[in-house]
């Protein structure tokens, strides 16, 4: 499959716009090509889903441009490329300058601003901009909901749905849009396993001021349904919707009485079970127990019966149950009804009968072959011999014998037909009487009766205790038989069960129901053959029987694999066919031969076929994309057509030849597939599947702040005013990570991270600097060369440790090292410093002599190669900082032979950052001050250092001398500790 693309992003103007460099280069260099852009048939007015094109003709200097580094960066509304506004960025410059052009897809509605840059040829448009509208709808995009968020209605009442009407990229459709397609809607009502409970009409459809689509219809079917809404075959977004119906108030011409079942005859002494079906005016069961009038009239006499036990009581939610004794014989018309209406309920009057009789179910006898299981077209029979509780013959009139034989699966009735057995001697069957069971099936026919005089000769009705049943069942199945004496159920209440199996396979009605006409060659094929009965029933496990033969004397190579039985009387039969050529073949049961034979089947090669391979594309979730379905599937004479394809489950899919494009569903994520079908010349057919996973864009920064202040040192802000950075994302359970960094620079770099990539930015920063004090590291004593009068404090070669200055303001100081200037000064206790200065010291050098001890400007000096020599009890001056650890480098001391303590000031002069606080916005010089003990001799060794005693003497009167022993501690203090003692102690001693 090739997925769409261009290397080159797209630009797009509504005039023609200069767009080469604004100077020309410099002499010595070719001038640069002088480019125009303008819409195609300067067209910028686009429906979504249209291809936008764009005309790019160079003015000048054609002839410079290399195509190879020719690729044009096409930004719309600051994305660049393919994004969320366009799709298929195509650009064409081959042939003609005059008639190069870019293509895209706009897809998203609105105006859009466009910024082209080519940086090789110095070009950069942004006067370029488009319009686009709304395509035409697409249903599974629009977007379906109740209005008002209502979905519970009683049954009667008028619904109203609000439609959301949106075309194929999620762009709203408004009824102002010119569209060239509005597919007719349809609504099903489907019960919770999906199967449609009602479909009903749609009773008005129209516009709302908010640019809905609203449709009304009437609900009345009661219940929890959930409702469909489609259009052009395709359901809507949100569909199906949540849909509870109430029932409406009762009609009692409506309602109606069901029995278990419904016999005319019951015996004396048995109660009667009526169940009342309370209806409103749409069918639907009304809950409560509603007060119904009943009245029983015997027939004969039109005299209404009074009823002694009489009984409604509530069973189930809607239904009744309505009972009472019968305790006279005779004819009676039972009316149930609504006085005060003057209504009754529908299937009223119930005429029926009471007879005088004593069945048992329990006792009474049903046996016989007919109850075994059988098979379809053969006579079945079983015989019923009626008891009363001690067993003795129970007769009753012979119509009130009846027989009920149901098919499991689909209800399918067979009509029985009943013998009464007439004891003449002790075993005759009275073959001129005949009664026909009850039966359910709408072409059966209704019960009979053919009547005779009974052995006394009074009265014309049969009466029996011994039945005989016949019947002949043509359907295959499991079946369900009862067996009922007026009102009462034999065998306990419970059915007969029985299976009825298939017949022998009848030849002529059997055939091959499918088969391919064109087949590959050494490839396993199958043809499918359908075995039934006489009577049309599937016969089943019968591969054994069945053959795959080659009727063709000319051509040989014809082989069968195996026959499979599918368990519904079909049969799949596969083969092989060796060579290319046409094939004569036949299907046979038992070695006969169907009638559909033989049938032709033409062997081809492999290459004739087309091939059709399975696609893998990704997509980001709020993009589209194009993708050419053919490019990887195998065709002969390279032309294919796609015949047909299925609707993809979370997005949109238009097809535009071999072209499909696809856009997900807003907010959808995740796995997508569809499949299509291709025809090549010769009508043969290839499917394959798409399958698309669509990708969540990294998470987006929807709030990010323009600049941020904070002052150093302190967490900020201190006081509000900062609400964080937002971002959103659509998968809330997946886990994405999002870092901040402000490791130099004024720039916190902030992104955000899923597991298809990341999106960062960068956050300008002003940092109010805080004045830190300057430092000065130096140790706290120096041994210096005892035999010269003049030594150099600080030896790089021989000396360790640090010996140098600075300020921790000095890396970010916006002026840098050069401009960040300090006072430094340097003071002995005895002797001289002598150091060597550069020149441009000298105006703020200052010197401290032992007559006065007071800082005093530089008046005489001499210069050697920019430097000059100074000594004094005291030097300072204001310069750099390197200009300070310079001069420390290259530090005399120039003394006695006992040392001196060095001192070394270091001033920032404030000139960087607040102090003490940013808030006043002022500031103030910083100092440090460190000093250093000069010495001629080595301190005394750690050794000598554990036995020094040391003797204070307090000075105030009011206390006694006290003895302190001062032992010195760690090894590792030692050296500082040593370093005080030895002038102090050492010396006294």
């Amino acid at each position: 499959m090739e997925i769409l693309h261009a290397r080159a992003l797209i630009v797009i103007s509504l005039s023609f716009f200069s767009l080469s460099s604004s100077e020309y280069p410099t002499s010595g260099r070719s001038p640069l090509p002088l480019f125009a852009f303008s819409w195609w048939d300067d067209k910028g007015t686009f429906q979504a889903g249209d291809t936008a094109t764009i005309k790019v003709k160079v003015l000048e200097n054609a002839d410079k441009i290399d195509k190879r580094t020719f690729y044009p960066i096409l930004t719309v509304n600051g994305k660049e490329g393919n994004s969320s506004y366009v799709s298929t960025v195509l650009s064409n410059f081959q042939g003609d300058p005059n008639e190069w052009k870019i293509s895209f897809t706009p897809i998203r509605v609105g105006l859009f601003n466009v910024l082209i840059n080519e940086d090789h040829y110095k070009v950069s448009d942004s006067s370029l901009h488009f319009q686009v509208e709304p395509g035409n709808m697409y249903p599974s995009v629009c977007v379906a909901s109740w209005k008002g968020v209502k979905h519970e209605y009683e049954a009667g009442s008028k619904a109203t749905i609000m439609v959301l009407l949106k075309d194929a990229f999620g762009n709203h459709i408004s009824k102002t849009t010119q569209v060239s397609y509005l597919p007719d809607f349809k609504l099903f009502v489907l019960h919770e396993n999906g199967s449609v409970a009602s479909v009903p009409d749609i009773s008005n459809m129209g516009w709302n001021v908010f640019d809905y689509v609203v449709i009304e219809f009437v609900v009345t079917k009661a219940g929890t349904f959930s409702l469909s809404l489609e259009g052009g075959n395709q359901t809507l977004n949100g569909s199906p919707l949540p849909l509870t119906v109430n029932p409406g108030t009762i009609d009692v011409s409506n309602c109606v009485a069901k029995w278990n079942i419904e016999p005319h005859a019951w015996q004396l002494a048995s109660k009667m079970e009526v169940f009342i079906y309370q209806l409103d005016q749409y069918g639907n069961l009304v809950s409560g127990l509603y007060r119904f009038d009943s009245e029983v009239v015997e027939r004969d006499t039109n005299l209404s019966i009074p009823i002694a036990d009489l009984h409604f009581e509530e069973v189930d939610a809607g239904i009744q149950l309505f009972s009472f004794s019968n305790f006279e014989p005779g004819n009676f018309i039972l009316t149930i009804y609504d006085s005060k209406h003057n209504k009754s309920i529908s299937n009223m009057p119930y005429v029926y009968s009471v007879f005088i009789g004593y069945c048992d179910g329990v006792k009474s006898v049903v046996n016989g072959s007919g109850l075994n299981d059988s098979v379809a077209g053969v006579k079945a029979e079983f015989s019923v011999y009626l008891n009363d509780i001690y067993q003795y013959p129970s007769p009753v009139e012979a119509d009130t014998l009846q027989v009920q034989i149901l098919r499991e699966s689909d209800s399918y009735s067979v009509s029985p037909i009943i013998y009464p057995i007439i004891n003449k001697n002790g075993s005759t069957i009275a073959s001129g009487v005949r009664y026909d069971g009850i039966g359910y099936v709408e072409n059966a026919p209704s019960p009979s009766i053919e009547l005779s005089n009974n052995s006394n000769g009074k009265g014309s009705f049969v009466t029996a205790s011994d039945f005989q049943v016949d019947y002949i069942p043509e359907k295959s199945g499991f079946y369900d038989i009862n067996v009922y004496c007026g009102n009462i159920v034999l065998n306990e209440g419970h059915s007969f069960r029985k299976e009825v199996k298939s017949g022998e396979v009848n030849v002529s009605l059997s055939s091959v129901v499918r088969f391919s006409s064109k087949v590959p060659k050494l490839s396993t094929n199958e043809i499918v053959v359908q075995l039934v009965d006489s009577y049309l029933n599937p016969v089943l496990s019968q591969q054994s029987r069945l053959k795959l033969e080659n009727a063709s004397t000319n051509i040989s190579g014809f082989s069968t694999l195996n026959i499979t039985d599918n368990m519904d009387g079909s049969y799949n039969c596969s083969y092989v066919a060796k060579y290319v050529g046409t094939y004569e073949i036949c299907a046979s049961f038992d070695g006969k031969r169907f009638w559909s034979c033989p049938f032709s089947i033409n062997v081809y090669s492999g290459e004739y076929f087309p091939k059709a391979n399975n696609d893998i594309i990704s997509i980001w979730e709020d993009q589209s994309i194009a993708f050419d379905v053919l490019a990887n599937d195998y065709f002969a004479g390279d032309n294919a057509s796609i015949v047909e394809f299925s609707k993809s489950g979370h997005g949109s899919l238009i097809q535009n030849g071999r072209i499909f494009r696809y856009t997900p569903y807003k907010g959808y994520y995740g796995n997508d597939s569809f499949w299509y079908t291709i025809s090549d010349i010769n009508g043969n057919l290839a499917s394959a599947s798409v399958y698309i996973s669509v990708l969540n864009v990294p998470p987006q920064f929807v709030s990010v702040p323009n600049q941020l202040q904070a002052t150093e040192d302190l967490i900020s802000p201190r006081f509000g005013g900062f609400t964080g950075f937002e971002i959103t994302y659509s998968n809330p359970m997946e886990n994405i990570s999002v870092n901040l960094s402000a490791q130099s620079g004024n720039t916190i770099e902030v992104s955000a991270v899923n597991k298809n990539g990341v999106n960062s930015l960068g956050v300008p920063i002003f940092v109010d600097p805080i004045n830190d004090p300057p430092f000065i590291m130096a140790p706290s004593f120096i041994v210096l060369r005892s035999n010269e009068d003049e030594t150099l404090i600080f030896d790089q070669e021989k000396d360790k440790f640090d010996f140098f200055i600075g300020d921790p303001d000095l890396i970010t100081f916006p002026g840098g090292q050069a401009h960040f200037f300090v006072t430094f000064s340097m003071e002995v206790s005895d002797g001289w410093l002598v150091t060597n200065l550069p020149v441009h010291l000298s105006n703020t050098t200052e010197l401290k002599q032992r007559v006065n001890y007071q800082w005093q400007p530089l008046q005489t000096y001499v210069t050697i190669s920019k430097h000059f020599m100074v000594k004094a009890h005291g030097i300072r001056f204001q310069g750099l900082v390197n200009d300070c650890n310079s001069v420390m480098q290259q530090l005399f001391y120039h003394g006695g032979e006992h040392g001196a303590v060095l001192t070394l000031t270091l001033n920032d002069l404030g000139n960087y950052g607040c102090y003490p606080d940013c808030a006043d916005g002022m500031s103030m010089p910083l100092y440090t001050e460190a000093t250093v003990n000069l010495m001629r001799k080595q301190p005394m060794s750690s050794f000598l250092a554990h036995s020094v005693v040391v003797y204070f003497k307090l000075e105030n009167p009011a206390r006694q001398k006290i003895n302190a022993l001062q032992q010195v501690k760690p090894l590792a203090n030692l050296t500082h500790r040593c370093a005080y003692l030895y002038p102090l102690d050492i010396e006294r001693k």
